[in-house]
């Protein structure tokens, strides 16, 4: 078994093609390629829930696999309206079953993401602005746009609006060829393309503005209204195959596992009760500062104060900074866990000496790493 650093290090040193070889996996591969194929199907929470293989998919992508037979709970967090701060799935204190809901759109689901309908709107006025069209017919033109854009619940709802096409066109300085007959057929097989797929109609035009038009909606290869989108989608298989590698990695080397999903939830950690209310990151704090676990039995606000103390919170959106951290973690972790075959000693990679154990020496220069880089 390799040590702790190097492990950490040689899936890290190069993340994307990790990932790449991750998803080449047959079982991954399967089981990726079956969810992209089908959850463009999904029209109703029943039905995915019915869907074993589409449920237990999104729910590790979400870090909620542990979870997963408890389909009456996923149903309420699911159900929830995020607008609503007494909405179920918000009012819960882990924040992983707000990102499942925002992943999916059962309770409202629209031809346009709220983000795609701003930035097309903006399209829209930045192209009217400059054809010298008035700001009093911009606006009337963009709230005509909302107000039937709300009734698309099918591809062809929307190809029967010329108002939309026009509209959505124009933003995108988009002209399709051919005849009025022969534009519908063509924006057709534009709006029910994969803008993720490079062998995709949308995404083989010449004219790249096209992938852009069809990423701008939401509409599956069936032509219905996707339940989630193109980009929620992918940004789903990303995170599921990033856990894929953090439980491989878990199976061999719990150290490992828990540097790598640091890494992924730094950017979520805006304050030290951040850390505290997850006990995986807290378990790392913990390592990398040499606090006993038993630390965790202190006052909530005595651990807070503590950790703002040690460890400069905003320094972890800083990838050096960060690296820096967790090479210490991965080294603590080491020393207090060993490796049984190591094949490289942590002292060797911390310090580039040679040594079968780690000196008390290097112990100490390790303690003396001032954490956040300053």
């Amino acid at each position: 078994m390799l040590s702790t650093p190097l492990s950490y290090q040689m899936i890290t040193r190069d993340m994307s093609a990790t990932l790449k070889r991750t998803a080449a996996q047959p079982d991954v591969k399967r089981a990726t390629e079956y969810y992209k194929e089908n959850i463009g199907k999904m029209t109703s929470v029943d039905g995915f829930l019915g869907n074993q293989r589409l449920y237990a998919y999104a729910m590790k992508a979400y870090g909620l696999e542990d979870m997963t037979y408890a389909k009456a709970f996923m149903r309420k967090v699911l159900d929830s309206d995020l607008s609503d701060a007494a909405s179920f799935a918000n009012k819960l204190v882990d924040k992983r079953y707000q990102d499942f809901a925002k992943a999916f759109s059962f309770l409202k689901p629209s031809a346009q993401s709220k983000d795609a309908l701003a930035d097309i709107e903006k399209k829209y006025t930045e192209k009217a602005t400059e054809d010298g069209d008035s700001k009093s017919f911009i606006k009337l033109g963009t709230l005509a746009y909302e107000k039937s854009l709300s009734k698309v619940k099918t591809v062809d709802d929307f190809l029967a609006d010329d108002t939309l096409v026009a509209y959505a066109t124009k933003a995108f300085g988009v002209d399709p060829p051919g005849t009025a007959a022969n534009e519908k057929v063509f924006l057709k097989r534009i709006l029910t393309s994969d803008p993720s797929d490079s062998s995709s109609f949308a995404a083989q035009q010449t004219k790249s503005a096209w992938k852009d038009f069809a990423a701008a909606f939401n509409f599956s290869k069936e032509g219905t209204v996707r339940v989630q989108t193109s980009a929620q989608t992918t940004s789903t298989v990303s995170s599921y195959l990033r856990q894929t590698i953090e439980g491989q990695a878990g199976k061999e080397n719990e150290g490992v596992r828990l540097a790598l999903y640091f890494e992924r939830k730094a950017p979520t950690i805006t304050s030290a009760y951040s850390i505290l209310a997850d006990p995986a990151l807290l378990k790392v704090v913990q390592t990398t500062l040499g606090l006993s676990s038993q630390s965790g039995q202190a006052d909530i606000d005595v651990q807070a104060n503590y950790i703002k103390s040690k460890l400069d919170i905003k320094s972890l959106s800083d990838p050096d900074k960060l690296k820096k951290l967790l090479t210490r973690f991965t080294a603590m972790w080491e020393a207090a866990n060993p490796s049984s075959t190591a094949t490289t000693s942590v002292a060797s990679l911390i310090t580039g000496k040679s040594s079968a154990v780690m000196s008390a020496n290097t112990l100490m220069s390790l303690q003396g790493l001032k954490l956040g880089g300053q």
